[in-house]
C-alpha cells in the first residue's frame, strides 16, 4: 500500500530510531505488543513542504499519524480560495474518518514544513483497533476530543469579534507549535496574510490593524518572520474563552517571569 501521494522515504528507518511514537496519544503507554503490531503495519516517509499529503475528492483509503512537522487542512470557499480549517501537528492523526467511513477525503492537506508521517490503511487500522481495545477506546475518545473541538470553532466564526477570532488563532498556534525562548513562546504561524484573513473570516486589512494593536499593547512581536507571545496572560485573556470551553482551550504556558518593560518593539504585516 503506498500514500495518495508518495512521500520522500524516511533517511532514518524509524524501526530503529528512538520511541517515534512517544508524542501520539493513540500509542504512547500501549502494551508492547499493540505497538509492535501498529509499527508492523505502518509505512513512513516524508512529505516535503507544499507537498499534498492528500486533495478533496480522492478516495480515502489510509489514516496518517504525522510525528514531526505541520500540515494544514483546508476547502475551498465559493470563490474557490482556500479556508483554512485546522493545523495538525505532531502526535495528530490525519484523515482518521476513511477508517469507519470509508469515504472520499472532505478537504485537502498540505505540508507547510517537511512533515514526518507514518500511515496505515483504513482495512488494516480497523483490524488493529478490533485486536487492542484499549486503542479502540482512544481512538473514541479522539474522536469525542474532535467532535468538541468541531463545536468550539462554531462558536470562533459566529460568536465573537475579529480580534477575539484573531487572538484565539494566535494563542492556538503558540500553544501547539510556540518554542520556549526567553521573551515568550516563539512560532511561525505558516499562513499568508490572505490565509490568515480568510482562517478568521475577516478583510486583510481589518486583520492587519488588530495585529497592529496587539503590539502596540506588548502583547505580541513580529521578528524574523516569526511571532513571539511576550504577554501570554493577556493575549489569553483577549481571547475571550468562555468559562465553560476554557478547559479544554489552547493555553500558552509562559517562559518564565514576565518580563521587564521597555523592550522595543515593532511589528509588520505577515508575508505572502
Amino acid at each position: 500500500m503506498g500514500a495518495p501521494h508518495a512521500p520522500y522515504p524516511s533517511d532514518v528507518p524509524y524501526a530503529t530510531a528512538a520511541d517515534p511514537y512517544a508524542a501520539v496519544p493513540l500509542l504512547v503507554g500501549l502494551p508492547a505488543p499493540a505497538l509492535a503490531d501498529f509499527d508492523r503495519l505502518a509505512a513512513h516517509g516524508t512529505f516535503r513542504r507544499r507537498t499534498p499529503v492528500f486533495v478533496e475528492g480522492e478516495e480515502g483509503d489510509c489514516v496518517f499519524v504525522v510525528l514531526s512537522g505541520k500540515v494544514k487542512v483546508t476547502r475551498p470557499d465559493p470563490d474557490g480560495k482556500d479556508v483554512l480549517f485546522a493545523m495538525v501537528g505532531p502526535g495528530q492523526l490525519l484523515g482518521e474518518l476513511c477508517v469507519f467511513d470509508g469515504g472520499t477525503r472532505h478537504s485537502t492537506a498540505t505540508a507547510v514544513r517537511d512533515t514526518d508521517v507514518c500511515w496505515v490503511a483504513a482495512a488494516a487500522m480497523r483490524g488493529w483497533l478490533g485486536r487492542h481495545p484499549e486503542a479502540s477506546l482512544r481512538m473514541m475518545r479522539l474522536l469525542a476530543t474532535r467532535i468538541r473541538g468541531i463545536n468550539d470553532r462554531l462558536e470562533d466564526v459566529t460568536g465573537v469579534d475579529v480580534a477575539t477570532r484573531v487572538a484565539r488563532a494566535l494563542v492556538e498556534q503558540a500553544s501547539r507549535f510556540g518554542r520556549r525562548t526567553p521573551l515568550g513562546p516563539r512560532f511561525s504561524l505558516d499562513l499568508s496574510q490572505d490565509e490568515l484573513a480568510r482562517h478568521v473570516r475577516a478583510s486583510r486589512e481589518r486583520v492587519n490593524q488588530v495585529l497592529m494593536d496587539f503590539s502596540r499593547r506588548g502583547w505580541v512581536l513580529r521578528e524574523g518572520g516569526e511571532w513571539i507571545v511576550l504577554d501570554p496572560s493577556e493575549l489569553t485573556r483577549r481571547a475571550r474563552y468562555r468559562p465553560e470551553t476554557a478547559a479544554r482551550r489552547p493555553a500558552i504556558v509562559p517562559s518564565g517571569p514576565r518580563r521587564a518593560t521597555g523592550l522595543k518593539r515593532s511589528w509588520a504585516a505577515p508575508s505572502d
